[in-house]
């Protein structure tokens, strides 16, 4: 990755590849030695990022403004990384990864001269709820492990057009055998204050999103609370228990519809996937909220597809 790019040029791609995290330049820069390219894993976005900035950061303003979420698998090609992330702090290396999770701030300080990431863009509902374990989210997973040496070999595949190309579902597996932590069960986990509850009561939600026994009184069991304290709890964040498990179902299948082949013979297994019992109850819903039917968003989907390629050929001009 080689070239010179304006600052404001540079942070606009960045924007348009990986949503609302914003570049700091250095004192009294305007142009940026690298330049941002998207490139495709499956049906994955992977963002190649190059530059000499001093920092990425992601902000309450920056979560607010997006409404995709995403798991972010981040390689070190060239130089070094700090990452402040999820309560850890963590300096990458060539070959060392990570994942950051769009829906937490971070911080991302350039510590080399020039530094070359490649960011995997995995949808975020889809990734939490499919697996069923709680991945490591901002602690490195060092270059010299098994696990990433076996996860390299895989992303480097972006690097080859010309070989066979990976799988989104494979990278998934992948990713969560390198970073999970199975012995760590979430309801035992220490709760010192309201927003790591909160935060806790999410994962517990992402984690059984597709169970029926997913309630508010066993939530609120987990999190050691009345079931009162629990609805508080999300008061307080401006929702409702039901509203969030309801928003998570249906951005389940949105992410479904936006990647699946022959997505429209599968509809109903998708709901029901995401944990809806009622078909009827989730079309209504669904058009409620997207103003489209299910089938005639995936249509609009598949259209998007052709129109994000010519973007992506644009950007790697």
């Amino acid at each position: 990755m080689t070239g010179h790019t304006p600052f404001e040029v540079w942070n606009e791609d960045l924007n348009a590849i990986c949503g609302s995290y914003f570049g700091v330049p250095k004192s009294g820069q305007n142009t940026v030695s690298g330049r941002i390219t998207v490139k495709s894993f499956d049906t994955l976005d992977v963002a190649d990022i190059s530059g000499n900035i001093d920092k990425i950061v992601r902000n309450r303003r920056g979560i607010r403004q997006d409404d995709a979420e995403h798991i972010f698998l981040v390689m070190e090609m060239d130089g070094q990384l700090g990452v402040d992330h999820n309560g850890h702090c963590a300096i990458l290396a060539q070959g060392d990864c990570i994942l950051l999770d769009s829906t937490k701030e971070g911080t991302l300080a350039n510590l080399d001269t020039h530094r070359r990431i490649l960011s995997f863009h995995l949808p975020r509902q889809s990734f939490l709820n499919e697996r069923g374990v709680v991945p490591r989210i901002g602690e490195r997973l060092s270059s010299n492990s098994d696990a990433a040496r076996t996860l390299g070999r895989h992303l480097s595949r972006v690097l080859r057009p010309e070989g066979r190309p990976g799988r989104a579902t494979t990278l998934f597996d992948l990713v969560h055998h390198a970073f999970s932590r199975p012995d760590a069960g979430l309801a035992s986990a220490v709760v010192s204050d309201t927003t790591t509850r909160f935060d806790l009561a999410v994962d517990l939600i992402d984690l059984n999103l597709s169970w029926d026994g997913l309630k508010l009184p066993w939530l609120a069991k987990q999190l050691g609370l009345s079931t009162r304290q629990a609805q508080r709890l999300f008061e307080e964040q401006g929702t409702s228990f039901r509203e969030m498990v309801r928003s998570k179902r249906y951005r389940f299948v949105r992410e479904q519809l936006d990647r699946v082949d022959g997505a429209h013979g599968r509809i109903a297994d998708i709901a029901f996937q995401a944990g809806f019992r009622d078909l009827s109850n989730f079309n209504r819903g669904f058009r409620h909220r997207m103003g489209m039917t299910p089938r005639e968003y995936h249509a609009q989907s598949v259209a998007g597809m052709a129109q994000k390629s010519k973007i992506r050929a644009g950007l790697q001009r």
